[in-house]
């Protein structure tokens, strides 16, 4: 309807990035909604989320005071990971929280996290993301595939990242991409995915350890688990995408942990995990064993290129007026 013109889209004025996809979940959009965010510090970025899985409603603003439960896991990690200095807001309806930050954040940057698909507003730059081993072009749409919409809608993108690519990838591996994506080869990117140092959730510090539970609540955890079989042996607890643990949770990560009585067993759990986990820090702390958060970051095989990419759109978008 929005192509037809049906509906309207209002085009957002001044700076703003949306950072999407096409393919049903799990391609690596938080990490790059984060770098970016980090990248164009200078230009008050202000994320914008629509806050899935929270349990509220409508439009919020995170403050000193805000809850996992009321944000939204992502929304609620990137306002930690930032040690709320980059304002986060949520809400349903985009259009509703670019009118508040036209309000209360003049002159920002806005960074649309997952809202390619929310036509009602319209970027000034749209990145969308797929990921290595599960490209566009050799998908369908739901229910034959995991596409959200037909593949054309890539022609809406300015710029494509693919993600999780393996760490060696030669200019043949990339050719597939260049050949099948509908944009220049300079807007096409490849990002690996670097796993750095694990943070003890309660300030424990990292060993090496015998044996890995690897606890998460995200769309494909295999990559994660690959990378920590390289020095253990890892046994997954693995919940839906954006989980929200119950006690029952807890109680089956213990009874998992005391089958190691005897063994150096950790714990190790995502960033976005980890923000949901310590709603039960005090159930945790009595497991016994040390948990840790898996920090990663991202890998781009022409980071400067894209960084130019990113600086001269934000510096050449006329600020506009609300």
């Amino acid at each position: 309807m929005y192509d037809w013109n049906w509906k309207t889209t209002t085009s957002i004025q001044g700076k703003s990035i949306c950072i999407g996809n096409i393919t049903v979940g799990g391609t690596g959009k938080s990490p790059l909604t984060a770098y970016i965010a980090t990248q164009l510090k200078d230009f008050k970025p202000v994320i914008l989320s629509r806050g899935y899985g929270r349990k509220t409603k409508g439009l919020l603003e995170a403050n000193p005071k805000t809850t996992v439960n009321e944000l939204g896991d992502e929304p609620f990690m990137y306002w930690k990971q930032f040690s709320e200095q980059v304002p986060v807001v949520v809400a349903e309806k985009r259009l509703i929280g670019v009118e508040h930050i036209y309000q209360n954040h003049p002159n920002s940057l806005i960074l649309l996290d997952d809202a390619f698909q929310h036509r009602a507003v319209k970027a000034g730059l749209n990145i969308v993301l797929m990921t290595y081993n599960r490209p566009v072009f050799n998908d369908f749409t739901f229910p034959a595939g995991n596409l959200r919409e037909p593949r054309a809608g890539m022609k809406r993108a300015q710029i494509c990242v693919v993600t999780k690519c393996p760490e060696q990838l030669t200019e043949a591996d990339k050719s597939k991409f260049y050949n099948n994506i509908p944009l220049p080869k300079a807007q096409i990117f490849f990002t690996s995915i670097v796993y750095g140092d694990k943070k003890g959730l309660f300030g424990e510090e990292w060993k090496n350890f015998q044996q890995i539970i690897l606890v998460t609540g995200i769309a494909q955890p295999e990559p994660l688990k690959r990378f920590l079989q390289g020095n253990a042996a890892v046994e997954s607890i693995s919940f839906p995408d954006h989980h929200d643990f119950t006690a029952t949770d807890i109680q089956h990560i213990q009874q998992k942990v005391a089958t190691f009585a005897a063994l150096q067993t950790a714990i190790v759990t995502t960033e976005k995990d980890a923000v949901r986990l310590m709603e039960w820090k005090q159930e945790l702390s009595k497991i016994g064993v040390p948990i840790f958060v898996q920090h990663m970051s991202l890998h781009f095989d022409r980071e400067q290129d894209f960084n130019d990419l990113l600086r001269t759109y934000v510096t050449t978008t006329n600020e506009g007026s609300r």
